[in-house]
């Protein structure tokens, strides 16, 4: 539509070419500046519009340095050039639809799918059935069938499961050793294609073990299966089936994301395997079945967002499915078949899901109603973490005492993965009242205890506490 005036702008470029799509925008060449979270930093000039789609994303927060809300920087630069901002979802956040139900945003409803298509059918399968009848396996009869029907059809699926690897754990029989990251505490995860252990917080890759390190035991089991398993089980099912698979170990090279995109699109391919990555914006129209394999497993996150998160994601997935001529069909696996978000996703009743969350929240007093304030410290030496901690937390102990009203909770602690890339975590955790000035004076506490050997930072309502 506009050749020449679009820049692009995100991490897969090289840096040759981020920099000449950063001088095509500063000099005035290209008007548009397309591209992930951190392409709201583009030096345009006089900007009319800021458009955040999918707004709803969790990855619109930094959670590495710099640390920023994509959210708040698109608001401000909105503000300063007086320009339109406009969010876009499907499964707005509470927070934000909370501001379109009060007139802080207007609200355009988009009643209707592409063409006045009908949405997919949904079925819920009991898997406890399924094991209660003898099929162990993480494929129901149900979806097999439909596999089939579709393959028979010259039709395409999609399987969604959040996980990617062989298995989550690896684990010793005999004595239940389980195979944990040196840098990290966290359980490694098993490849089975490279035969190795990898950590997916630092990256580190381990040598399977032929025996283990704590007792000798040859006898090792693995935990919940991943996409890499999904692969290879569908494979022997269906052994004349062409799959491929999507997630974060087979996107590592720059071209890898399209190659994988156009060869399922080019229907050289059955079946696309994959996580998140395969459940949001594709438009696939010989797509006729959605599977997803596990949707329990977002569902018990200890997590105040859980809900609102799995309805999301199961909307967006369900989503892939009959974007043609074809109609389509959604076949959701889960072992809490009566729970209420599976089946307000199901009906596709976001209100609902907005009425029952504003109220649980309210009562709760959690966000939107109250702001929860992280501060973590971390350092390569325990202990000048841990009394960086304690330092830090002394002085917001002192701040809750002077304006105890303000405070709803807050306590320091260590972080739940207390080592991560080799560094030492100690967090303090606050709710305070919404618009409240303690927020600017926790800033200055931080401010004040930064130095060299110790990071320390603050952050409003993180996406996780982990």
């Amino acid at each position: 539509k506009f050749g020449q005036k679009v820049a692009l702008l995100h991490s897969g470029l090289s840096k040759g070419e981020r920099y000449d799509e950063w001088w095509r925008l500063k000099k005035g060449e290209a008007k548009i500046a397309v591209g992930a979270r951190s392409a709201v930093f583009a030096p345009l000039e006089n900007i009319g519009i800021v458009i955040m789609d999918e707004e709803h994303e969790s990855s619109y927060k930094s959670e590495v340095s710099p640390r920023y809300d994509t959210k708040d920087i698109a608001e401000y630069i909105a503000k300063k050039n007086n320009a339109k901002i406009v969010y876009g979802s499907a499964t707005p956040l509470i927070d934000s639809y909370k501001k379109a139900k009060e007139g802080t945003y207007n609200l355009v409803r988009l009643e209707n799918r592409i063409n006045k298509r009908a949405l997919p059918k949904v079925e819920i399968v009991d898997m406890r059935n399924e094991a209660q009848g003898g099929n162990k396996s993480i494929f129901s009869d149900k979806l097999i069938t439909e596999i089939e029907k579709v393959l028979k059809d010259g039709s395409q699926a999609m399987l969604f499961l959040n996980r990617r690897g062989y298995s989550s754990i690896y684990q010793c029989l005999d004595c239940g050793f389980v195979c944990i990251c040196e840098n990290c505490d966290v359980s490694l995860t098993y490849h089975k294609t490279s035969e190795t252990l990898n950590c997916h917080y630092c990256a580190d890759v381990y040598n399977k073990p032929e025996k283990c390190p704590n007792c000798g035991s040859n006898h090792f089991k693995t935990g919940k299966i991943g996409t890499e398993r999904v692969v290879s089980q569908l494979q022997e099912i269906l052994p004349e089936c062409k799959i491929l698979r999507m997630d974060n170990d087979t996107t590592t090279t720059k071209e890898s994301h399209r190659k994988i995109l156009e060869s399922f699109r080019n229907k050289e391919a059955d079946i696309l395997v994959g996580t998140q990555m395969i459940a949001k914006g594709h438009d696939f129209e010989n797509v006729t079945l959605v599977g997803i394999l596990d949707a329990d497993m977002s569902l018990f996150f200890s997590d105040f967002r859980a809900n609102e998160r799995t309805f999301s994601l199961i909307t967006q997935v369900s989503g892939r499915a009959g974007r043609g001529e074809k109609s389509g069909k959604v076949i959701l696996q889960t072992s809490s078949p009566r729970h209420h978000i599976l089946h307000l996703a199901i009906e596709n009743d976001y209100e609902q899901l907005y009425e029952t969350e504003i109220q649980a929240r309210e009562v709760s007093h959690f966000p939107p109603y109250t702001e929860i304030v992280r501060i973590l410290c971390f350092s390569s030496n325990e202990n000048k973490a841990r009394m960086k901690g304690r330092e830090v937390f002394k002085d917001i102990r002192s701040l809750k005492e002077c304006q105890e009203e303000e405070f709803l909770y807050m306590n320091g602690m260590k972080a739940p993965i207390f080592q991560l890339q080799g560094k030492y975590r100690f967090q303090i955790i606050s709710r305070v009242k919404n618009k409240s000035d303690v927020i600017e004076k926790m800033y200055e506490i931080v401010e004040k205890h930064k130095e060299k050997d110790v990071t320390i930072f603050l952050e409003i309502n993180p996406i996780n506490i982990s």
